[in-house]
């Protein structure tokens, strides 16, 4: 059993599903930039097993986070088909137009840490956990962290770019780090470095079936088999998840 702990999903992604059943991939958790996103990953999650719904509010979307964005996404998770806050997080380097076609610069820092800050509350006061979007802004995600130090936040960091201290100072939080192939062959030393106790696969796209490719390029680097990527990343997903239930 394989798990993608970061993509988006297609308003109709069956067929996209039925590949990666097939190729394996039983748990995918379906990332939302918007409100909007949100409601469709719950309306999804209730469609199809495979899917684990995330809501939340994108940081190149913070400006949208406001009392009436957080009221629906709090009533999403109310539901109970939620199973993390996704994505999260502070975005220093860049933020992206709404078609993605046009890089654009980041939105004021005041204006994501705030939206953030709410949301990293929202998941610890429900049980949940987040998946953060960390683009040079790890010490200002940290500082957020500090806030809530007597009942810390978990969770994962996806697509993991940053150095190796960087993901050493996650990995002290209890924080996994989701790699992606296409990261790779930047994070190979940190690849080599983690065990396969402290990181998830992801495609952060909308073929889930791909993690697979992930999985292989893993175990190459980590000189495993590429059933014990899968059976452990497997594990650290399903472990962030049992958390909440207990």
């Amino acid at each position: 059993m394989l798990a993608d702990v970061h993509m988006h999903l297609a308003q109709d992604p069956a067929l996209s599903l039925e590949r990666a059943k097939n190729a394996g991939v039983d748990i995918v958790l379906a990332a939302a930039m918007d409100v909007t996103t949100s409601r469709i990953n719950v309306i999804l999650a209730e469609k199809f097993s495979q899917v684990k719904a995330c809501v939340g509010i994108h940081p190149w979307r913070s400006n949208l986070y406001n009392p009436e964005a957080e009221k629906t996404i709090a009533e999403l998770i109310k539901g109970g088909k939620v199973t993390a806050i996704s994505e999260t997080g502070i975005d220093t380097v860049r933020c992206m137009s709404d078609d993605f076609r046009t890089e654009l610069a980041p939105l004021p820092l005041e204006v994501q840490i705030k939206a953030f800050r709410a949301q990293v509350r929202l998941a610890i006061n429900n049980d949940l956990f987040l998946v953060l979007h960390d683009r040079g802004a790890t010490s200002e995600i940290l500082n957020v962290f500090d806030d809530f130090a007597e009942r810390p936040p978990r969770g994962i960091v996806h697509g993991f770019s940053g150095t190796i201290d960087e993901a050493l100072m996650y990995r002290q939080r209890g924080f996994l780090i989701a790699i992606n192939k296409r990261d790779l062959p930047a994070i190979n030393s940190i690849v080599e470095t983690l065990t396969l106790n402290e990181i998830a696969l992801e495609t952060d796209s909308n073929e889930p079936g791909n993690v697979v490719d992930v999985c292989e390029a893993v175990a190459l680097l980590k000189k495993v088999t590429r059933g014990e990527v899968e059976e452990a990343t497997t594990a650290n997903l399903k472990n962030l998840i049992d958390f909440g239930l207990s």
